[in-house]
């Protein structure tokens, strides 16, 4: 995550200040990597970002933040792979089983992903060296490729199966269900949907609530009822989304029986059915693009 840099109190000059500290090992690294690069060496570099490590439950409360280190921007993937398996080492000492590592789409931790095995072009696993009977996995993080999936959606335009996966489908929803004019105006087919949720700003493509909202069941039945066949592409996009989002989103035993979401289930096997649900190709996305 991002910081403001001065964030540790100095007592004698009266403000904070924020140096990076990867650990003694990779503080070394740095400064060797700095040396031979021929770059001026300063003693304390402010830092930029904080790696923080979190622990979570997959069917319980425990979520506590494990470790934090201050870095930088430019702080490399290969730095990462001390910190983290010493800390997967700690937790499999304290009794806890490791299954998975998740982070954002960040290119350090693509690359810390990538580092397992350089030669596969998708990483998703490895052997747990605490344990070789279990493997411990890789995911991208839900909220992030969410948020990344609206943004994108939101600047370009989509092509599948001959018609448009369109944002302007969207944004006509929401100017349908706020007319004043028609014969309910109290009456909104998807009240959730905001301004906030059309017009986007900086500070609103990091909101992973506005997102998910976005590609949900509840505005892909609202626009397949106003927009009919014309969006039909655009409503299996947000279905797909949403499905893939519920999937990844499972915090407790009942909640798909409580939302009728059959896809916030547990899951008891290493496979989903996506049957009927149609992966678009990258090729045929970039095909719409060049339209």
């Amino acid at each position: 995550m991002h910081v403001k840099e001065d964030l540790v109190y100095d007592k004698h000059e009266v403000k904070l200040l924020a140096f990076i500290n990867l650990g003694d090992t990779n503080n070394q690294l740095l400064q060797f990597e700095t040396s031979m690069s021929g770059k001026e060496q300063q003693d304390h570099e402010l830092a930029k970002t904080m790696l923080v490590l979190m622990v979570r439950g997959l069917f319980s409360n425990l979520s506590f933040p494990y470790a934090q280190f201050s870095s930088s921007d430019t702080t490399k993937g290969d730095l990462f792979m001390e910190i983290v398996w010493e800390a997967v080492m700690r937790l499999e000492c304290l009794g806890l089983k490791v299954l998975y590592i998740t982070a954002d789409g960040a290119t350090n931790n693509r690359r810390f992903f990538k580092l397992h095995d350089p030669s596969s072009p998708l990483v998703h696993k490895t052997e747990n060296p605490f344990d070789p009977d279990r493997f411990v996995y890789f995911f991208s993080d839900p909220p992030h490729l969410i948020k990344t999936t609206r943004n994108c959606w939101s600047k370009n335009m989509l092509w599948c199966n001959g018609k448009n996966i369109s944002w302007d489908h969207l944004s006509d929803l929401y100017v349908l269900d706020n007319d004043p004019t028609k014969t309910a105006p109290g009456l909104r087919l998807v009240p959730k949907l905001m301004y906030e949720h059309i017009h986007l700003t900086s500070f609103s493509r990091m909101r992973v609530d506005l997102a998910a909202e976005a590609l949900s069941e509840t505005v892909a039945k609202a626009i397949q009822a106003t927009e009919g066949a014309e969006a039909e592409e655009t409503v299996k996009f947000i279905e797909y989304f949403d499905k893939f989002f519920d999937c990844l989103n499972v915090d407790n035993y009942t909640s798909g029986r409580r939302q009728r979401k059959e896809f916030r289930e547990p899951h008891h096997n290493m496979t989903v059915n996506w049957s009927g649900y149609k992966m678009i190709s990258l090729r045929t996305l970039q095909h719409g693009r060049n339209q």
